[in-house]
């Protein structure tokens, strides 16, 4: 007898439609509007800003300790990257998906964007990412330019996707 809802989100448009559905099951729809409005001004307002390059960025949604995990096309992820004309380096997989160490150093990033936490102890991601053995050639690598996001900016679908993408923006821009 408990009513259930679920929001499977995994594009900017289901962001939106999620938001919407929540709003308009807590009786919150003009906040839900407001904020879904708030989220394709900051959006368009990055595109917008943008510049086409061809730079690639690999997004590492799973250290290697636990196995690589990337978002690939179909994902808010790659949205966030073609918005920024950026080139997702694994666009040919679709949604999130299993990857090798060698495959991200055959593609040769330009960027590294992770989402894995950091408790306190041990290297930072970003370290543990440039001190990979066989990764010292990576673009990004070479450039210390690897991104740690808080998971939540980046990998759920939800209004914090505009917070990780002003900040892979600001990341991207500040070269």
């Amino acid at each position: 007898g408990v009513r259930v809802v679920i929001s499977d989100a995994q594009n900017f448009e289901g962001v939106y439609e999620a938001i919407s559905m929540i709003g308009s099951l807590t009786g919150k729809t003009e906040e839900a509007d407001s904020l879904i409005a708030d989220m394709r001004m900051g959006f368009d307002d990055i595109a917008q800003k943008a510049q086409a390059s061809e730079k690639t960025v690999y997004f590492e949604v799973s250290p290697l300790q636990w196995g690589l995990w990337t978002a690939g096309k179909g994902t808010f992820m790659d949205e966030i990257a073609t918005m920024m004309g950026l080139t997702n380096c694994f666009s040919d997989v679709e949604g999130w998906g299993e990857i090798s160490q060698e495959q991200v150093i055959e593609r040769n990033p330009d960027y590294i964007v992770t989402i894995s936490m950091y408790y306190g102890e041990g290297p930072t991601p970003v370290e543990e990412i440039l001190g990979r053995e066989g990764w010292g050639e990576l673009t990004a690598v070479k450039n210390n330019a690897v991104l740690n996001l808080a998971d939540n900016e980046l990998s759920r679908p939800a209004p914090r996707l505009l917070d990780g993408a002003k900040a892979l923006y600001d990341f991207v821009t500040a070269e």
